[in-house]
């Protein structure tokens, strides 16, 4: 398995590249305000071949290039359904404060949609450079917010936690269309009963496991 990341975007969002090895076919998961900029090169250094977009949630530091990036390399993105409407209309997840930013960075608070969109349902499989990718959905954060599970020979679990659970930390549930109730839920239901060997990638800050979780993170230790 092999994994690159790099940050995009002033809210510090991580984007990762996942391909079974250099040279290959990879998935772009998360690719935030400007990861086009990085893109390229990133792709170029490692040799890989983008074949999908992986969507863990909606919110514009995660989708902010998913439209350049499927549209210029003819891929499809996976978007979760309950957060596709965002991919047009990011300031229905946000509040007003964001508004001059997106303004400036796109010209308009009204997106247009990728070309090819593939609505993820909840815990779906999706195949895309010889990974199995399953959605494990744990909304709270976003209705659709997901977090991405693959298992490999070498490493065991991988999770793609996006903005469900961090080091230390979980996702923010004060923003429009976030569910304090359901965040407990996913919570309790989806992240806990991950394995201790779990890898965990959020969406922003460093790595984690799931072992370092279950013994420091305290919102996890009230589930």
């Amino acid at each position: 398995m092999f994994i690159a990341s790099f940050i995009t975007g002033p809210f510090q969002a991580n984007c990762y590249l996942l391909a079974r090895e250099p040279g290959s076919d990879c998935v772009v998961v998360d690719p935030g305000m400007g990861a086009e900029e990085f893109l390229g090169e990133a792709l170029k250094t490692h040799h890989l071949t983008p074949v999908a977009v992986a969507l863990t949630h909606g919110h514009i530091d995660h989708v902010g290039s998913a439209r350049q990036v499927g549209d210029q390399y003819g891929i499809p993105v996976l978007c979760p359904r309950d957060d596709r409407h965002l991919l047009a209309d990011p300031m229905a997840a946000l509040s007003d404060f964001a508004r001059p930013l997106i303004e400036q960075c796109y010209g308009s608070t009204t997106l247009r949609e990728p070309e090819e969109v593939v609505d993820v349902e909840p815990f779906s499989h999706h195949e895309y450079a010889d990974l199995d990718l399953e959605f494990l959905h744990a909304p709270g954060h976003t209705p659709g917010c997901s977090m991405i599970r693959m298992v490999d020979a070498q490493f065991g679990p991988i999770v793609m936690s996006g903005d469900v659970v961090f080091a230390g930390s979980i996702g923010r549930t004060d923003m429009p269309g976030a569910d304090p109730a359901q965040m407990s839920r996913s919570l309790s239901d989806v992240v806990w009963p991950l394995d201790d060997s779990t890898h965990l990638l959020p969406g922003h800050g460093g790595p984690t496991t799931m072992a370092q979780e279950r013994i420091s993170n305290p919102f996890l230790n009230r589930t």
